[in-house]
């Protein structure tokens, strides 16, 4: 079998997922952006080997004084497609202080005002343990599915070129 892309892959797999109605995939789908990985900068701390993706964004991207965002979404790792959140630069280039680089092969996700992501984590009450905005759990239960039903709020989006 020849071999294929890991954007289209991961595409593929959240298109499958956004037919079963309301779901993060979705959000993604309609709102977020298509990215590949690059190589993270020396000097870039990565935070831990996986366990808080979420929190590990958005404290690398608030150190950064501006040159990374935090941004959410799903990724393509090996063949597994998962909830998963990293930086993104101002041209739209992925650096995962998480996760080792050669993990994760394809991304897809929203890149968010970090103090649009402050405000979800106050109001849902997740601030220690905090499992994304797109979190379905987090959505259904806590967020009555505001950001599954209406999308992200175009305020919170950081546009392509931020």
């Amino acid at each position: 079998m020849p071999p294929t892309d890991p954007l289209d892959d991961l595409l593929h797999v959240l298109v499958l997922r956004a037919d079963e109605g309301l779901c993060p995939e979705a959000v993604v789908l309609a709102q977020g952006r298509l990215h590949t990985p690059t190589p993270r900068p020396t000097g870039m701390p990565r935070r831990s080997t996986g366990g808080r993706p979420f929190r590990n964004a958005l404290r690398v991207a608030r150190a950064s004084a501006g040159s990374l965002a935090h941004a959410e979404g799903f990724v393509l790792r090996g063949r597994e497609v998962v909830h998963h959140a990293r930086c993104v630069d101002t041209r739209g280039a992925v650096m995962d202080p998480t996760w080792p680089e050669e993990d994760g092969l394809a991304y897809a996700g929203v890149t968010l005002a970090g103090e649009r992501v402050e405000a979800v984590r106050r109001r849902t009450g997740t601030r220690t343990a905090f499992p994304g905005v797109l979190d379905a759990h987090t959505q259904h239960t806590r967020d009555a599915d505001r950001i599954l039903t209406h999308g992200i709020p175009p305020t919170a989006l950081l546009p392509a070129g931020w």
